[in-house]
């Protein structure tokens, strides 16, 4: 395990803008999303189960492989923007909508592992054997899973700003105050987890597309991701994970402190741990730049 604090400029050239090789499979993202992708193509998967994005590689010839990406519960795709667009331009990129959403897989109960059949899922839909896996928060908790149950599909795995086992009673509180008085009343203070003080007075839009983001958020779904929060736990699996594996933590993340990374980091042999300086629990939408070198980075490493 290595611990170090991460500053500095991306090594790798940036995603162009450029027209699609064939538009029925490949997505330009600009900004940062909307709840409605209005910039961006949809491609549902087989029954409109999960709103799925691809962009496919413009540096080599033949992709160098495949980064998909997971997302924090009550995020879309969309939070991913910034990152995909500073991603090593070799790789092919997915990133897809989890459960909580909403559509019919939200609205019935469902645990972890769900979550990590519906990233195979997704997977197989678009025709990858393996790919790189790296999420955040709950996200970051599918990653963790993946690793452990399918190895050979998983490449590398990245945990961002997550927990091996999250806290039983913060997270069956949440859910029973989201079945009872719904979303809205969780916003301001979900707000002020996700992004520290500093980067909401200087990325004001950043924090208002996150702001409908969450607040758009089926209250079903939620409410379902909150009890696998509280249920899951992965810490018997650590140990075991042989993928190579990137833990990233924010310094200033009060809903997964660094201390809950450090325990992933300390329990997986092959796991490197690097920390955002003044970053809260959106380490990638706070620090684009950041994550996309070090993703990037870590898949080239074990491609």
């Amino acid at each position: 395990m290595a611990l170090a604090a991460v500053t500095g400029q991306r090594p790798f050239p940036a995603r162009r803008n450029a027209p699609p090789h064939n538009s029925s499979e490949t997505f330009c993202f600009l900004d940062i999303g909307s709840v409605t992708y209005s910039d961006k193509e949809i491609q549902p998967m087989s029954g409109g189960s999960f709103n799925v994005l691809v962009e496919r590689n413009r540096g080599a010839l033949r992709p160098l492989g495949t980064i998909v990406f997971v997302n924090s519960l009550a995020t879309t795709a969309g939070m991913w923007d910034r990152v995909v667009a500073r991603i090593d331009e070799d790789f092919d990129v997915v990133r897809f909508d989890q459960r909580d959403r909403g559509g019919p897989k939200g609205h019935s109960p469902f645990v972890l592992d769900d979550l990590v059949s519906d990233l195979f899922d997704v997977l197989d839909a678009e025709h990858i054997e393996d790919a790189h896996i790296a999420g955040v928060s709950l996200g970051g908790l599918v990653s963790l899973r993946a690793a452990a149950l399918e190895p050979r599909r998983t490449k590398s795995a990245t945990a961002m700003c997550c927990a091996a086992r999250f806290s039983q009673d913060v997270w069956v509180e949440r859910g029973k105050q989201v079945r009872e008085t719904g979303i809205s009343p969780l916003v301001p203070q979900v707000i002020d987890r996700w992004f520290t003080t500093d980067f909401q007075r200087r990325q004001p839009f950043v924090v208002e597309q996150h702001r409908k983001m969450l607040a758009s958020t089926d209250p079903a779904g939620y409410a379902f991701a909150c009890d696998v929060l509280a249920a899951a736990d992965v810490t018997p699996d650590l140990p075991g994970i042989k993928v190579p594996l990137l833990v990233l933590s924010g310094e200033a993340d009060s809903a997964n402190p660094l201390a809950d990374q450090d325990v992933i980091a300390r329990n997986v042999p092959s796991a490197r741990h690097e920390v955002l300086r003044n970053t809260a629990h959106l380490a990638p939408v706070a620090e684009p730049e950041l994550v996309a070198r070090l993703v990037s980075e870590h898949a080239r490493a074990h491609n």
